[in-house]
C-alpha cells in the first residue's frame, strides 16, 4: 500500500502537532507548514494527495493560498477549515473538494480528509 500524504497548513503550531499525531498514527505522511507561503513552497516540492487548509490564517488569506494551490497541480483535493461558512468566498468555495466548520472533532476531520484522498465526496461538500 502506498502511503498517502497530507499537508496541513495552520497558523497555530498547536493544531499542527495535533494534526500530525492524528493524522500519522492512521498511516498517513504529513507535511505541516504554519503559513501559506510554507505550505505553497512544500506543494510544490513534493507530492500530496489531499490539503488541510486553514482558511483564516493571517500570513496569507485562505482564497489566496486556495488559488495558488489549485493551480500547483490542478487536481489537488483541498479541504478548508473555516470559523464561518460566510467568510468563504464563493470562488473558494468552488475551488474547494470539501469544508469543515470549526469546532469538528478529530473523526470527523479524519472522515473528510479520507474521502477527499479517495475522491468519494461529491464537489464543494459541507457537512
Amino acid at each position: 500500500m502506498v502511503t498517502k500524504t497530507i499537508l496541513c497548513i495552520h497558523d497555530r503550531i498547536r493544531f499542527l502537532s495535533v494534526f500530525r499525531s492524528y493524522f500519522e498514527e492512521r498511516g498517513y505522511r504529513v507535511l505541516a507548514a504554519p503559513t501559506g507561503t510554507e505550505g505553497i513552497r512544500l506543494l510544490k516540492s513534493t507530492n500530496v494527495d489531499a490539503v488541510v487548509l486553514d482558511y483564516e490564517a493571517p500570513e496569507m488569506p485562505g482564497t489566496a493560498a486556495l488559488q495558488v494551490i489549485k493551480g500547483v497541480p490542478p487536481k489537488t483535493q483541498v479541504l478548508i477549515l473555516s470559523g464561518a461558512k460566510s467568510k468563504i468566498s464563493p470562488d473558494a468555495r468552488h475551488a474547494a473538494t470539501a469544508i469543515l466548520m470549526k469546532v469538528f472533532s478529530a473523526p470527523e476531520l479524519m472522515r473528510n480528509v479520507e474521502r477527499i484522498i479517495q475522491e468519494e465526496l461529491p464537489k464543494n461538500f459541507s457537512p
